[in-house]
């Protein structure tokens, strides 16, 4: 998982260098940043690995595709309203990618949300069952 993870990183953190615009480069940047997050979890989490099949197998491809487009596109650009609008749709769709990233972190960490509040539940009865805290210290 480690060489997938280089691959992507690499490759969005080239396309960064390579392309001068602001907007794209905030993206990029985000996009580095949320799969690196991602794949750290999965490392640490390895029961997690089956969740992000389809985030390895068509996400991260799709994403690269799109951001080799738009530097085909800002290489060849003739100030064509086409390849400016090709070019906006691509950074409006890497940001929809972006949240899309967030949610699956989210979803990834359900699980140990749903473990600590348990905890935390269980912890709080049975300090309030021997007296040593009231009911609403945890509230």
């Amino acid at each position: 998982m480690r060489a997938e993870r280089d691959h992507y990183t690499a490759a969005l953190r080239e396309a960064n260098d390579a392309l001068p615009g602001e907007d794209i480069s905030n993206e990029l940047a985000q996009l580095e940043e949320r799969i690196g997050k991602i794949f750290d979890y999965v490392e640490k989490h390895p029961e997690k690995a089956g969740e992000i099949r389809r985030f390895m197998c068509y996400y991260l491809p799709t994403t690269l595709k799109l951001v080799s487009a738009y530097r085909e596109f800002d290489a060849h650009d003739t100030g064509s309203a086409d390849i400016a609008r090709s070019k906006a749709e691509i950074i409006t769709a890497l940001g929809m990618i972006n949240q899309a990233f967030d949610k699956l972190m989210v979803k990834l960490m359900q699980d140990a949300a749903l473990d600590v509040s348990t905890d935390i539940a269980a912890l709080q009865t049975i300090l309030a069952q021997e007296g040593l805290a009231g009911r609403q210290m945890f509230e």
